[in-house]
C-alpha cells in the first residue's frame, strides 16, 4: 500500500548543497525543462508575478527559484510544511518508521513529478495552478506520468492530493487507486467537507498509518488507522470517507 500526497506552498528554508538524484529518473527531462522555464520566467518580476500568481509583497519569494541552479537540498518530508505536513509530526518518527516512509509515502510536486517523501528537494516557488507562459503544467505532466504508474500496478493507492495536483498526474483507471475525502457529520448524522481541517485530518490519517506496528496491507486496515486518528472509514466505490465528528 502507497500513500500519495501533495506538496505545500509553504516550506522550510535551508539545506545542505547537492545534486538532485530523484526517484522515477524517467522524469528527469520533464523536471529537467520545467526547472528552466521557471529559473527564466523568475527573472522577470512583473511576468513571474503574473504567471506564479504571486502578490507584490511575495516578490522577494522569486529568489528561491533563480537559486535552482545551485540547490540547497532538504528530505521532502521535512522541506514541505504547514497543516497536513504539521500533522504528520516527522520529527516524532522511529528510525524503521522514517524508513517505512521513503518506501510508501510519495509527494505529487508540480516543479519534480513524483518523488519519494525522503527525496532531497530544493526550496522553490510554483504551485499547480501556476500557468508559465509556454507551459501547460497538467499535460506535460500528464504525459510523463503514464509509465509511472505502471509501477504501482500491484500496490493499494490511497490518493490524499489534493484536486489541483491530482489532475497534473491524473491515475489510470486500471490502478488500483482510492482518493480520500473528508467529511463533517453532526449530532443529526448531516454531512459538509471539510476545507481547512481536511489538510490536518489527512495528516493525521498518514501519521497513523505510517506509525501502525503491522503496516495496512489491506482497505480493512484502513479502518483501525481511521480510528487511531479520531475518525471513521467508509469506502464508496474508488472513494475513502473519512468522517469526523463536527
Amino acid at each position: 500500500m502507497i500513500f500519495l500526497l501533495p506538496p505545500s506552498e509553504s516550506k522550510q528554508a535551508g539545506g545542505s548543497s547537492s545534486q538532485l538524484d530523484l526517484s522515477f529518473s524517467s522524469l528527469d527531462q520533464t523536471r529537467s525543462s520545467i526547472q528552466k522555464a521557471l529559473i527564466e520566467v523568475s527573472k522577470n518580476p512583473k511576468a513571474a508575478a503574473l504567471a506564479l500568481k504571486i502578490g507584490p509583497k511575495k516578490l522577494g519569494e522569486l529568489q528561491v527559484n533563480l537559486d535552482l541552479a545551485k540547490p540547497k537540498t532538504l528530505p521532502a518530508i521535512y522541506r514541505y510544511t504547514g497543516v497536513l505536513y504539521d500533522a504528520v509530526k516527522i520529527n516524532d518518527l522511529t528510525k524503521s518508521q522514517l524508513s517505512r516512509v521513503g518506501k510508501t509515502v510519495f509527494i505529487q510536486s508540480s516543479l519534480f513529478g513524483l518523488i519519494s517523501a525522503l527525496d532531497e528537494i530544493p526550496n522553490y516557488r510554483l504551485s499547480a495552478v501556476a500557468k508559465i507562459p509556454g507551459l501547460n503544467l497538467r499535460s506535460v505532466w500528464s504525459l510523463a506520468h503514464q509509465s509511472i504508474w505502471e509501477k504501482f500496478k500491484s500496490e493499494i493507492v490511497i490518493d490524499l492530493r489534493s484536486k489541483a495536483y491530482a489532475a497534473l498526474a491524473p491515475i489510470p483507471e486500471q490502478i488500483n487507486a482510492y482518493q480520500v475525502e473528508v467529511l463533517a457529520q453532526d449530532k443529526s448524522g448531516k454531512r459538509k467537507a471539510l476545507n481547512h481541517f481536511n489538510k490536518e485530518a489527512k495528516g493525521r490519517f498518514l501519521r497513523e498509518a505510517i506509525s501502525l506496528a503491522d503496516k495496512p496491507t489491506k482497505l480493512g486496515d484502513l479502518g483501525t488507522v481511521a480510528k487511531l486518528a479520531g475518525m471513521k472509514l467508509q469506502i464508496q466505490d474508488r472513494t475513502l470517507l473519512l468522517i469526523t465528528n463536527s
